[in-house]
């Protein structure tokens, strides 16, 4: 295996690969980046985790074929260094790699290609091509409240949703809940929601924003995202997620506008006194909001701002840092702050749109 390559063409493809590769793994293998040539003019750069797998087509010149496996982030680091936007990689006896440029000469420890785990294939599916901006935004308003508790593995992940025209993403980690919704044209019609896992939704966040046109595809097990000559196919979680539905609150006795800036810059004021344990009280009357917050270990807290409501007075405890996430995502001027009783959970939406929601379950105060 003999090939040169660009700088910037072998970085376009190792930079998502070194992210991919699980460097914690007992499998050895799987910290590597495969590279194996295809005819004279391309290389395949690809890495999984046997989860998330990412293979990408680059340009080269080839006067060897064959290949190889090297560490993926020692490559990384390495052609990202180099003095030269040209450099050429060859491979050595018992699968030493050889970097080269100008007067840089590296030696890397490889492995035999033939070892390497088998990439999904995408050849044959079909790609529809669709909206990276829509996505992007949906991707930012439900990746923060997915759960990182491995034991909750149907939560590991957003639900995606599509009928070919609108399409639908929620996530929860049992505290909070967030849902998007999008015309979508060019979607997938899926008779069935799929559960993307968050490592794979991280990834999908970077290809979004070095390409600007994105193929999708559903084949089961995976979802494979498409942009240029990067594929991503992600295996799909296997499991069962909530009926999110039931979550979010149907009816409402209690409805408060409130300036979306003012309520965020209190609380992350509110939150300075608060602790996992301790939340923050929000409360609401006709005279406006009152934001508090007491920790007997540092001090306290209040803060009134101005609200629009007429009912009575009601007083319920929130996490701040739930409630900042979700305002964090809307760009609206005023919110709506939807309640029933102390006990039960609170609905935010911008005021002038339906297509956003958040839900965050009540602390006791």
């Amino acid at each position: 295996m003999e090939l040169k390559i660009k700088k910037a063409e072998f970085l376009r493809g190792l930079r998502i690969a070194q992210s991919i590769a699980d460097r914690k793994s007992t499998m050895p293998m799987l910290a590597n980046v495969l590279l194996r040539t295809s005819g004279q003019n391309t290389v395949l750069v690809a890495a999984t985790d046997l989860n998330v797998s990412v293979s990408a087509e680059l340009e080269s010149e080839n006067a060897a074929e064959g290949g190889l496996t090297v560490g993926a982030k020692a490559l990384h680091d390495i052609v990202s260094n180099m003095p030269r936007d040209e450099l050429s990689l060859v491979r050595a006896e018992n699968n030493w790699a050889e970097i080269k440029a100008d007067k840089v000469d590296y030696r890397l420890v490889g492995m035999p290609d033939r070892d390497f785990p088998k990439i999904p294939d995408h050849e044959g599916v079909d790609f529809c091509e669709i909206d990276t901006t829509v996505l992007r935004e949906m991707i930012d308003r439900t990746l923060f409240s997915v759960s990182n508790d491995e034991t909750r593995f149907h939560l590991n992940g957003v639900l995606f949703e599509s009928d070919g025209t609108t399409a639908r993403m929620v996530s929860t980690d049992g505290h909070r809940l967030s849902k998007v919704e999008r015309q979508f044209d060019g979607a997938p019609s899926l008779s069935a929601g799929i559960i993307i896992p968050k490592k794979g939704i991280v990834e999908i966040k970077h290809l979004l924003d070095s390409d600007n046109k994105i193929g999708l595809a559903v084949k089961s097990p995976y979802v494979f995202i498409r942009g240029g000559s990067i594929t991503l196919a992600i295996k799909l979680i296997d499991s069962k997620f909530p009926s999110y539905e039931q979550v979010i609150p149907k009816e409402h006795s209690k409805e408060i506008v409130i300036d979306r800036q003012l309520l965020l810059s209190a609380l992350k004021r509110a939150q300075l006194m608060s602790s996992e344990s301790r939340g923050v009280k929000f409360s609401i009357s006709e005279n406006g909001l009152v934001i508090s917050s007491d920790n007997p270990d540092i001090g306290e807290v209040r803060e009134e701002i101005e609200a629009d409501y007429s009912g009575e007075a009601v007083s319920i405890g929130f996490n701040p840092r739930y409630v900042i996430e979700i305002l964090s995502q809307m760009a609206t001027d005023q919110v709506t702050l939807e309640l029933n009783g102390e006990l039960d959970p609170g609905l935010l939406r911008p005021f002038s749109g339906r297509d956003y929601l958040g839900v965050v379950m009540p602390m006791r105060i």
